[in-house]
Protein backbone atom coordinates (compact mmCIF):
# COMPACT_ATOMS: atom_id res chain seq x y z
CA UNK A 1 0.00 0.00 0.00
CA UNK A 2 1.68 3.56 -0.90
CA UNK A 3 2.43 5.67 1.82
CA UNK A 4 -0.28 8.77 1.79
CA UNK A 5 2.58 11.36 2.34
CA UNK A 6 4.58 10.26 -1.23
CA UNK A 7 1.22 11.24 -2.94
CA UNK A 8 0.57 14.79 -4.66
CA UNK A 9 -0.83 17.11 -3.06
CA UNK A 10 -4.27 17.48 -4.78
CA UNK A 11 -4.53 21.08 -6.21
CA UNK A 12 -6.70 23.49 -3.96
CA UNK A 13 -9.45 25.16 -6.15
CA UNK A 14 -10.03 29.15 -4.86
CA UNK A 15 -11.94 31.62 -6.05
CA UNK A 16 -10.06 34.29 -7.79
CA UNK A 17 -10.16 36.80 -5.04
CA UNK A 18 -8.58 34.32 -2.60
CA UNK A 19 -6.17 32.72 -4.99
CA UNK A 20 -5.29 36.26 -5.42
CA UNK A 21 -4.46 37.01 -1.40
CA UNK A 22 -2.89 33.63 -1.83
CA UNK A 23 -0.58 34.53 -4.16
CA UNK A 24 0.13 37.84 -2.34
CA UNK A 25 1.05 36.15 0.56
CA UNK A 26 3.75 33.79 -0.92
CA UNK A 27 5.23 36.64 -2.09
CA UNK A 28 5.24 38.46 0.68
CA UNK A 29 7.15 35.60 2.29
CA UNK A 30 9.66 35.53 -0.31
CA UNK A 31 10.08 38.84 0.01
CA UNK A 32 10.70 39.41 3.84
CA UNK A 33 12.74 36.49 4.07
CA UNK A 34 14.83 36.41 1.08
CA UNK A 35 14.51 40.26 -0.26
CA UNK A 36 13.58 41.29 -3.81
CA UNK A 37 16.56 40.07 -5.64
CA UNK A 38 14.83 36.23 -4.51
CA UNK A 39 11.47 37.47 -5.58
CA UNK A 40 10.70 36.19 -9.06
CA UNK A 41 7.36 34.38 -10.91
CA UNK A 42 9.21 31.46 -11.01
CA UNK A 43 9.85 31.21 -6.90
CA UNK A 44 6.47 32.12 -6.23
CA UNK A 45 5.00 29.99 -8.52
CA UNK A 46 7.09 27.07 -7.31
CA UNK A 47 6.04 27.66 -3.45
CA UNK A 48 2.50 28.44 -4.16
CA UNK A 49 2.34 24.95 -6.21
CA UNK A 50 0.91 26.73 -8.90
CA UNK A 51 1.57 27.41 -12.65
CA UNK A 52 3.79 30.99 -13.77
CA UNK A 53 0.41 31.30 -16.34
CA UNK A 54 -2.05 31.13 -13.02
CA UNK A 55 0.17 34.49 -11.28
CA UNK A 56 0.14 35.86 -14.48
CA UNK A 57 -3.92 36.09 -14.95
CA UNK A 58 -3.82 37.93 -11.96
CA UNK A 59 -0.48 39.93 -12.19
CA UNK A 60 0.68 41.78 -15.56
CA UNK A 61 4.69 41.15 -14.49
CA UNK A 62 6.70 40.68 -11.69
CA UNK A 63 6.19 44.55 -10.93
CA UNK A 64 2.73 44.32 -10.69
CA UNK A 65 3.14 41.62 -7.95
CA UNK A 66 5.66 43.80 -5.95
CA UNK A 67 3.74 46.85 -5.81
CA UNK A 68 1.04 45.11 -4.92
CA UNK A 69 2.78 43.15 -1.91
CA UNK A 70 4.17 46.21 -0.85
CA UNK A 71 0.66 48.16 -0.93
CA UNK A 72 -0.63 45.21 1.12
CA UNK A 73 1.98 45.17 3.75
CA UNK A 74 2.01 49.16 4.09
CA UNK A 75 -1.99 48.79 4.40
CA UNK A 76 -1.80 46.13 7.10
CA UNK A 77 1.52 48.00 8.87
CA UNK A 78 -0.91 51.33 9.36
CA UNK A 79 -4.14 49.38 10.17
CA UNK A 80 -1.72 48.19 13.10
CA UNK A 81 -0.66 51.94 13.82
CA UNK A 82 -4.02 53.51 13.40
CA UNK A 83 -4.29 56.14 16.61
CA UNK A 84 -8.17 56.89 16.38
CA UNK A 85 -9.36 55.03 18.84
CA UNK A 86 -9.03 57.23 22.37
CA UNK A 87 -7.26 60.22 19.73
CA UNK A 88 -9.66 62.52 21.58
CA UNK A 89 -8.67 62.20 24.45
CA UNK A 90 -4.80 62.68 24.29
CA UNK A 91 -2.92 66.16 23.53
CA UNK A 92 -0.97 66.23 20.80
CA UNK A 93 2.21 65.04 22.38
CA UNK A 94 0.99 61.56 24.00
CA UNK A 95 -0.16 61.26 20.68
CA UNK A 96 2.82 61.31 19.38
CA UNK A 97 4.69 59.29 22.16
CA UNK A 98 2.01 56.56 21.54
CA UNK A 99 2.77 56.25 17.89
CA UNK A 100 6.32 55.99 18.74
CA UNK A 101 6.22 53.08 21.10
CA UNK A 102 4.34 51.34 18.47
CA UNK A 103 6.49 51.86 15.71
CA UNK A 104 8.84 51.06 17.79
CA UNK A 105 7.71 47.76 19.19
CA UNK A 106 6.48 46.78 15.43
CA UNK A 107 7.47 43.33 14.02
CA UNK A 108 10.43 42.50 12.84
CA UNK A 109 9.15 42.29 9.12
CA UNK A 110 6.98 45.33 9.10
CA UNK A 111 10.21 47.14 10.54
CA UNK A 112 12.20 46.05 7.39
CA UNK A 113 8.82 47.04 5.59
CA UNK A 114 9.91 50.74 6.79
CA UNK A 115 13.64 50.48 5.67
CA UNK A 116 12.55 49.48 2.43
CA UNK A 117 10.49 52.55 2.10
CA UNK A 118 12.87 54.90 3.28
CA UNK A 119 15.90 53.03 2.01
CA UNK A 120 17.81 54.60 -1.03
CA UNK A 121 15.37 54.04 -3.38
CA UNK A 122 17.76 53.44 -6.37
CA UNK A 123 18.57 49.96 -4.68
CA UNK A 124 15.04 49.19 -5.94
CA UNK A 125 13.90 48.58 -9.85
CA UNK A 126 12.67 51.82 -11.16
CA UNK A 127 9.38 50.93 -12.23
CA UNK A 128 9.12 51.07 -8.64
CA UNK A 129 10.08 54.23 -7.70
CA UNK A 130 6.88 56.32 -8.27
CA UNK A 131 4.79 53.85 -6.32
CA UNK A 132 7.21 53.79 -3.45
CA UNK A 133 6.93 57.56 -3.62
CA UNK A 134 3.20 57.40 -3.68
CA UNK A 135 3.04 55.20 -0.41
CA UNK A 136 5.99 57.51 1.24
CA UNK A 137 3.59 60.45 0.38
CA UNK A 138 1.07 58.49 2.35
CA UNK A 139 3.11 57.43 5.22
CA UNK A 140 4.65 60.94 5.65
CA UNK A 141 0.93 62.64 5.41
CA UNK A 142 -0.24 60.11 8.33
CA UNK A 143 2.63 61.21 10.66
CA UNK A 144 2.71 64.83 9.67
CA UNK A 145 -1.45 64.95 10.87
CA UNK A 146 -0.20 63.23 14.33
CA UNK A 147 2.50 65.81 14.94
CA UNK A 148 1.36 68.72 13.08
CA UNK A 149 -2.87 68.65 13.18
CA UNK A 150 -3.83 72.10 13.00
CA UNK A 151 -2.04 72.98 9.76
CA UNK A 152 -2.28 71.80 6.25
CA UNK A 153 1.03 69.51 4.87
CA UNK A 154 3.24 71.45 2.91
CA UNK A 155 6.41 70.12 1.41
CA UNK A 156 8.54 71.50 4.14
CA UNK A 157 6.43 68.97 6.65
CA UNK A 158 7.02 66.02 4.31
CA UNK A 159 11.19 66.91 4.42
CA UNK A 160 10.75 66.96 8.11
CA UNK A 161 9.36 63.81 8.53
CA UNK A 162 11.73 62.05 6.61
CA UNK A 163 14.30 62.46 9.09
CA UNK A 164 12.05 61.73 12.10
CA UNK A 165 11.40 57.80 9.97
CA UNK A 166 15.05 57.71 9.79
CA UNK A 167 15.41 58.61 13.52
CA UNK A 168 12.80 56.00 14.34
CA UNK A 169 14.58 52.91 12.50
CA UNK A 170 17.90 54.09 14.00
CA UNK A 171 16.44 54.14 17.68
CA UNK A 172 15.02 50.51 16.76
CA UNK A 173 18.51 49.10 16.01
CA UNK A 174 19.92 50.42 19.31
CA UNK A 175 17.12 49.18 21.09
CA UNK A 176 18.18 45.94 19.40
CA UNK A 177 21.59 45.52 19.76
CA UNK A 178 20.50 46.73 23.88
CA UNK A 179 22.24 50.10 23.95
CA UNK A 180 19.03 52.00 24.96
CA UNK A 181 16.30 51.32 26.59
CA UNK A 182 12.49 51.56 24.26
CA UNK A 183 11.49 54.66 26.80
CA UNK A 184 15.44 55.93 26.38
CA UNK A 185 14.40 55.92 22.76
CA UNK A 186 10.92 57.96 22.97
CA UNK A 187 12.53 60.43 24.53
CA UNK A 188 15.26 60.41 22.31
CA UNK A 189 12.68 60.57 19.57
CA UNK A 190 10.63 63.26 20.93
CA UNK A 191 13.94 65.80 21.06
CA UNK A 192 14.01 65.03 17.75
CA UNK A 193 10.82 65.51 16.68
CA UNK A 194 10.58 68.89 18.80
CA UNK A 195 13.63 70.13 16.47
CA UNK A 196 11.69 69.93 13.59
CA UNK A 197 8.69 70.77 14.46
CA UNK A 198 7.36 73.97 17.24
CA UNK A 199 4.03 73.01 18.89
CA UNK A 200 2.23 73.66 21.57
CA UNK A 201 3.12 71.07 23.58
Amino acid sequence: MPNSHDAPAKRQYLSSESRRESILRVADEVLTKEGVARLSIVEVARRAGISRQLIYQHFADLNTLLIEVIRMRCAEVQLSLDISEGARELEIRDLVERQLHRVLTLPNRDRQLMRNLFGDITALPRDLWVTIAEIRQTVVARWTNVIDPLNTPAPLSYAKIGPIIHAILGACDLIIDGSITEDEAVDLLMKVTESFFVLPW
